[in-house]
């Protein structure tokens, strides 16, 4: 078994042999995760910052073998709001339940699957699909100012 406390800064992977570690995209904020990578290596995770993990940092490594960490793509819920307004009321909306919710570079919404709300959506005319994919904590969006920047 190896722990990991913080993950490599700038490491070159070289011609190492790559190993995966994955995990789903609401543990990125843990601070122990414990699982095999792809190939059966036991991992642990204990974190002792704030940093939230990050789809691609590297974890581990030995002369011949790197870890790098992957966030499993998940069933979301996406939408694109047509305007401001509408962006602040689903986002408000969405924000009650506790939700978090993720803005990526097309202005497209993408908030984990709940049957509940992709139907509150459809009734309230937003046009939402349903889509595979990654939710990553770069796009989260944070009421505090500290997370996406995105402008509308």
């Amino acid at each position: 078994m190896i722990i990991i406390e913080e993950v490599l800064t700038n490491p070159s992977v070289g011609n190492r042999t790559k190993d995966i570690f994955e995990i789903e995209w609401y543990e990125t904020t843990k601070t122990i995760i414990r699982r095999p990578t792809q190939s059966g290596m036991e991992l642990v995770i204990r974190k002792n910052s704030r940093v939230p993990l990050a789809d691609g940092d590297i974890l581990w490594m030995d002369d011949e073998r790197y870890v790098v960490l992957v966030i499993k793509s998940c069933e979301c819920i996406v939408f694109t709001p047509n305007t401001l307004k509408e962006m602040g009321i689903i986002c408000f909306e969405i924000g009650n339940k506790h939700i978090p919710i993720y803005i990526d570079d097309e202005n497209n919404i993408s908030v984990a699957y709940e049957s509940p709300l992709y139907v509150q959506l459809q009734r309230a005319g937003y046009a939402p699909r349903i889509e595979e994919r990654k939710l990553l904590q770069t796009h989260m969006l944070r009421a505090n100012g500290h997370g996406n920047t995105t402008n509308y």
